[in-house]
Order: structure tokens, then sequence, then C-alpha cells
């Protein structure tokens, strides 16, 4: 995941304003790194979205071999055969266990996902992202 908050806390509000006011040049920059800020923020979610894509895709497979496993375990347990149980028991909990941790990683991108849209709306609603 990509981490941005180190770009925005690094702008100093009031210096790069009162600069813009007595410059043009300055004026351009500011736009110009104010664009590139913006610019990060928005890849930073297309890349946190994708990741999210991937983990969930990932996740519904995983989850549907522990049910798949779960199934095999239920006909073993009607067949009487003790080491199939046991061999559809440890995949099922491999596989349930995977499961787990992928659903975390999509809600863990989830929530990424939420603070970053969160921070774009802010950073393009202050008065110098207007500057360009």
């Amino acid at each position: 995941m990509l981490e941005v908050n180190n770009l925005f806390n690094q702008i100093e509000r009031c210096s790069y304003l009162k600069t813009a006011q007595t410059d043009n040049k300055n004026i351009e920059a500011l736009a110009d790194t104010w664009n590139n800020y913006l610019k990060t923020l928005h890849e930073a979610i297309a890349e946190s979205n994708t990741a999210k894509q991937i983990a969930q895709r990932d996740y519904e497979k995983v989850q549907a071999l522990a049910i798949a496993w779960e199934k095999q375990m239920q006909v073993a347990l009607t067949n009487s055969s003790e080491e199939e149980v046991r061999q559809a028991l440890a995949h099922k909990q491999i596989y349930t266990a995977r499961a787990r941790q992928l659903k975390t990683l999509v809600e863990r991108h989830i929530i990424h996902i939420s603070t970053l849209k969160t921070q774009l709306a802010y950073w393009e609603n202050q008065p110098y992202s207007q500057v360009s």
C-alpha cells in the first residue's frame, strides 16, 4: 500500500501561499507540486483498489476450496473413513485460515481506500488546490 500521508505533511501552507502571492514563477511551481501530490493520491487509490480486487478474488477461490473440503469431510464421515476425515479436516483448516487472512487483507484495503479518498477530497478542496 502506498503511504502518501508524509507527502502532505511536508507542505507548509502559509509559506506556499505567501510565496505564491508575490511571485508568478512560484505559483507555477506550487501548482506543479500540488498536481503531483493529487496525482500521487489518485494513483494510490487505484493501486489499492486493484490490490483489493485481487485479494477479494483470491479470498473467494480459497473460501470455495474450504467449503469443498468441508463437504469432502462430510462424505468421509458418512463413509466412516477416518483417514479421509483427517485429511479433509486438515485441508479445510488450512484453507479456512488462508481465507480468513485474505478477508482481513480485503478489509484493510477497503479502509485504506476510504482513508485515501477522504484525504483526496480534503486536499482537493484546499484553497491552494485551485492555483493551477
